[in-house]
């Protein structure tokens, strides 16, 4: 139980930091989509494709696979098992298919970049803020969630 004790708060440390940099990544993405559209001249839009493909491939990426895999580890490490939980990583799924859908997003804006207008794409960004928002209340409320019950049918 030492070893245990002695890397926890690491394990934690890389969770929250790595999660700090997603969720930027995730914030940030959905801006440099809706620049796609309105950007002009050749080198400028190559410059925005580098700059959007570095922040989901070197940034993104990396920081989701480090939160996931480190969320994992925390997971079973600390026996949490609570239905509030569960919400939470239901929350957390969500998140990395909007990651994804940024990566979808990504390839069709550079063959087709003006396909959907700058403020639709700027809109996705409200998408990780309810995402984060409510994965952040879920972890700091804990709140006590009971089975979730289905109608019954007659």
């Amino acid at each position: 139980m030492d070893l245990l004790a002695t890397w926890m708060p690491w394990i934690k440390f890389v969770h929250l930091a790595a999660l700090l940099a997603w969720c930027a990544s995730l914030l940030a993405l959905p801006s440099l989509l809706a620049l796609c559209p309105v950007t002009e001249g050749r080198v400028n839009r190559r410059r925005l494709r580098a700059a959007t493909r570095f922040v989901y491939i070197a940034l993104a990426s990396p920081a989701a696979v480090l939160a996931v895999v480190s969320g994992t580890a925390l997971i079973h490490l600390m026996d949490v098992y609570a239905p509030w939980f569960f919400a939470k990583l239901t929350l957390v799924a969500a998140m990395v298919l909007f990651h994804a859908g940024c990566g979808k997003l990504i390839l069709v804006l550079r063959e087709r970049p003006r396909m959907w207008p700058p403020g639709l794409l700027q809109a996705m960004a409200a998408v990780p803020v309810a995402l984060i928002l409510g994965v952040l209340w879920l972890v700091l409320a804990q709140p006590a969630l009971g089975p979730l019950s289905l109608p019954r049918l007659r």
